[in-house]
């Protein structure tokens, strides 16, 4: 079993042992959270960038105009927890967008907050 990964409900993940390469680079750190919870940067047969915006003031945001990005700001930084609940909130829309949806937030939501459920210990 990868390291960090939890056994049963009620044991929350341990944290990533972040690298000097991941606290210089936002991006490198954010793909390897999504690698490391399973979450498919891809929509629609395309990718999916995450893009560090240190001028963010949400903790994340995927826009209809640019579906294959998700950018993410400072305050998806401060935890593991954050980030990976971010980019699964964003995929969310990101894959609504490329689908030529719309992307509710309710659904959005949902994912980011079952993601973290999982991460904490609580699903």
């Amino acid at each position: 079993m990868a390291q960090g990964v939890r056994l049963k409900v009620g044991e929350a993940v341990q944290p990533l042992d972040k690298t000097l390469d991941m606290a210089l680079s936002p991006e490198l750190y954010a793909r390897t959270v999504a690698e490391r919870y399973g979450i498919n940067l891809r929509g629609s047969g395309q990718g999916i960038e995450l893009v560090f915006n240190p001028e963010l003031k949400a903790a994340g945001i995927s826009r209809q105009a640019t579906p294959g990005i998700i950018e993410f700001g400072p305050s998806a930084m401060s935890s593991e927890t954050e980030l990976a609940n971010t980019i699964a909130h964003e995929l969310n829309h990101a894959r609504s967008w490329l689908k030529g949806g719309v992307a509710p937030e309710s659904t959005a939501y949902r994912a980011g907050d079952a993601l973290e459920d999982y991460i904490r210990g609580r699903r």
